[in-house]
């Protein structure tokens, strides 16, 4: 039987991918993606020629017994998402807990992560904190989500889409008031941007730059 490898890949700089990731990599039999444009971008870059296949949230059951079965059969499998660690907002879960049913053995190659990557130069005091993820799309449930968060008075972190960060903050400041937060936008990228204010100073710094409501945006919510 083969393995699943779980590998972290960069969330934006192609440099931060460890030795390891590049060679089980290389010495998988195939390659599972979340994304296969994006995760061809990585392989190119590091002259690695392994089969990329699709696993994603619309394939990703029958994908994943279509992996666990050619694993069965001996196969060395390595599961990527689109970027930094699976499992973290996206479908890698199904596929591992698949996997460990199957006795199937799961090895971790640890790497980059958004939410530690933030957390690090955030300045806030993390040694408690909740990972929420993407927050609810529906008003009701988000205010619910948050009311929530409020009483167990905890640092938390959410990814957010830059098109309603505005009401995001809306929504924070209605509930927490004035509250500091980390706003944490395209890390490791170019147009890096990493800024710990009080929320009302934020709200100011963004209608002045309208660029840091672009990108990919992790946001810490301080108590």
């Amino acid at each position: 039987m083969g393995v699943l490898y779980v590998v972290a890949t960069p969330i934006g700089n192609l440099e931060d991918i460890t030795i390891r990731a590049l060679k089980v990599m290389r010495q998988a039999d195939f390659i599972a993606c979340e994304d296969t444009r994006k995760t061809r971008i990585l392989t190119s870059r590091y002259h690695i020629k392994t089969r990329l296949i699709p696993y994603h949230e619309y394939n990703k059951k029958k994908a994943a017994d279509a992996i666990a079965s050619n694993i069965i059969k001996g196969k060395d499998a390595a599961l990527v998402s689109e970027a930094g660690t699976p499992l973290i907002s996206d479908p890698g879960s199904y596929l591992v807990r698949l996997c460990l049913d199957k006795g199937i053995r799961v090895i971790p190659i640890p790497g980059p992560s958004s939410v530690l990557t933030a957390i690090s130069a955030s300045g806030l005091d993390v040694s408690e904190f909740t990972f929420v993820g993407f927050l609810p799309k529906k008003a009701g449930k988000r205010k619910k989500l948050l009311n929530k968060l409020k009483d167990e008075n905890r640092v938390f972190v959410v990814f957010e889409p830059a098109r309603s960060v505005k009401a995001l903050f809306e929504e924070l400041g209605n509930i927490f008031g004035n509250v500091k937060i980390c706003y944490a936008k395209e890390l490791t990228k170019i147009y890096e941007f990493i800024g710990t204010q009080y929320l009302k100073e934020l709200e100011e710094k963004i209608n002045v730059n309208p660029d840091l409501l672009r990108g990919e945006i992790t946001i810490i919510v301080g108590i």
